[in-house]
C-alpha cells in the first residue's frame, strides 16, 4: 500500500534509489505492491530517490531488498531502522 514517508513509523526500511524517471519509481511500486501487504506500507519519492517500507510484520529485510534490486535500480544505501527518531532524520532529507 502506497503511503506518506511522513506516516512512517519503526521498524521500517529506507533505501536510496537511483530512479531517474517515472519508470524507475513505477518499477519499485509494482515490486513492493507484490511484496508489502498491510498494515505494513511504503512510500517512493522520484524527487528525494527515497523508498521507505515500514509496518509491524515487514517481509525479511534482504529478501526486500534483493527484489528491489531485481529492478535494476542501483541502491545507493540502504538501513534497516528500528527506532522513530533515526527514521524522522532520514524521511526528512
Amino acid at each position: 500500500m502506497a503511503d506518506s514517508a511522513a506516516q512512517a513509523t519503526a521498524p521500517a526500511y529506507v533505501y536510496d534509489v537511483k530512479m531517474t524517471c517515472g519508470g524507475c519509481s513505477g518499477a519499485i511500486n509494482r515490486v513492493l505492491t507484490k511484496n508489502v501487504e498491510a498494515p505494513n506500507a511504503f512510500s517512493v519519492s522520484l524527487e528525494t530517490q527515497k523508498v521507505v517500507v515500514w509496518g509491524p510484520s515487514l517481509p525479511a529485510f534482504d529478501d526486500l531488498t534483493a527484489k528491489i534490486a531485481k529492478t535494476g535500480k542501483e541502491i545507493r544505501e540502504k538501513e534497516e531502522v528500528k527506532d522513530n527518531k533515526r527514521l524522522a532524520e532520514l524521511v526528512s532529507v
